[in-house]
This record gives structure tokens, C-alpha cells and sequence, in this order.
């Protein structure tokens, strides 16, 4: 396991940070499992083992590697909505990202005077946006933003698959050096690096809006 680099954040900023992505802050993301339901329900993901590669591969080299590059390019005063809601694979990721987006702008606003936006915004150019305006760290903005994306998707699996706490606090542990490594990636990316090589987490997305019973938005 890689080592723990200690890091100085001030009181106020880390507060901000483990609000606006804690799972309840409200915004509703327990109510979206990301085509993870699917995936459990066809039995592509039985096992502790299976949520681990799951959410680390998305994390690195699928949906959450292009929000977390995108994150960083809106953090730093490029204006990539437009893009981030084109690379939406199908309906059901649109309406995660601009429902958990809209969301986000809306509680944020009880911290930070963001201007609604008129038109549709995704998840990670709100949150960007908002860290932003509290000159929040972009690193440190980043690294909670993408372990909330992972939290929230482990517990779809506490629930459906189902896990046991200890084992889902165990994935939660070996997935904090894959966020380390993705969020350290993704502060010197371009939008040169924005890619996606997850078609199961795509196709199950896809699959998951016409699922006959289901508990999750998407």
C-alpha cells in the first residue's frame, strides 16, 4: 500500500470539502448507482472482490477519469459543461450528471453566491465551480471529489450484492491509493487525455434504463 503523505488544508476548507461531499450533503447521489445495478443484477459483480475492480477501473480509466480531468481543466477557468454532458454515454449518465449537478449548485449556494446556471450543468463542472469560488485547494478539492464518486457507489454494493460493512470498509481502503493516483493524474491532463475504455460500465448504464425492477435512478 502506498504511503500516507500528510497534507495542511485549513480548518474551514476541510470542512467546506467533507460537507459538499459527504453523502449527505443534499444533493441525492445514494439515489444514483451509475449502472452498478445492473451490473450486480446480470452478476458481473458478486464479489468484494468484483466492486474493487469495478470502481477502479471507472476510476481510472472510465466515466470518473474523464470527470475528474474535466474537474481540473473547470477548476482552472476553462469552460468545459458543454463537453462534459457530450461525453454522457447514454440518457441515464445525462441525467446523473445534470440532476446531481443542478443539485449541487443549488446546496452550494447556502456556502457560496454561485449564480444559477441557465442551462443544464454537470456534476463535476458544478462542483469545480463551486471549489473554485471558495479557493478551495484543487488537489485536495479533487482527491473528496472522487472519493465521494467511489463511496457512493460501494454503498449500491453494501445493499445489493450484498457486502458486509468490513468488507466494504476494506474496498474503501484499497481503493484510496487508486484516487490518489487518478487525482494525481488528472491535475496535469489535458483534454487531450479525456478517453474512456470501460464499455461494460457504458453497456450497463445503457441497460439499466429499461431494467424491469429497480431500486436506483440510474
Amino acid at each position: 500500500m502506498a504511503p500516507i503523505i500528510p497534507m495542511s488544508i485549513e480548518a474551514n476548507q476541510l470542512l467546506l470539502l467533507l460537507n459538499w461531499m459527504s453523502p449527505a450533503f443534499p444533493i441525492g447521489a445514494y439515489a444514483y448507482s451509475h449502472g452498478v445495478e445492473w451490473a450486480i443484477d446480470k452478476r458481473h459483480i458478486r464479489t468484494s472482490e468484483d466492486v474493487e475492480q469495478w470502481i477502479s477501473d471507472v476510476i481510472t480509466r472510465g466515466s470518473a477519469w474523464n470527470d475528474a480531468v474535466l474537474f481540473v481543466q473547470e477548476f482552472h477557468g476553462q469552460d468545459v459543461n458543454d463537453l462534459a454532458l457530450a461525453l454522457c454515454s447514454s440518457r441515464e449518465r445525462h441525467l446523473e450528471t445534470t440532476q446531481l449537478g443542478a443539485a449541487f449548485i443549488a446546496a452550494a449556494a447556502v456556502f457560496t453566491p454561485l449564480k444559477k446556471p441557465v442551462a443544464e450543468i454537470a456534476y463535476p463542472t458544478a462542483a469545480a465551480r463551486a471549489c473554485r469560488a471558495m479557493q478551495l485547494d484543487c488537489h485536495q478539492a479533487l482527491l473528496a471529489f472522487l472519493q465521494g464518486f467511489s463511496n457512493t457507489l460501494i454503498s449500491v454494493a453494501l445493499r445489493l450484492v450484498p457486502l458486509g460493512q468490513i468488507a466494504g470498509l476494506e474496498v474503501m481502503r484499497n481503493l484510496m491509493a487508486v484516487i490518489a493516483e487518478t487525482a494525481e493524474r488528472a491535475l496535469t491532463a489535458t483534454l487531450g487525455d479525456l478517453g474512456s475504455c470501460t464499455s461494460l460500465s457504458d453497456i450497463a448504464a445503457i441497460k439499466h434504463e429499461t431494467q424491469h425492477s429497480r431500486i436506483f435512478r440510474t
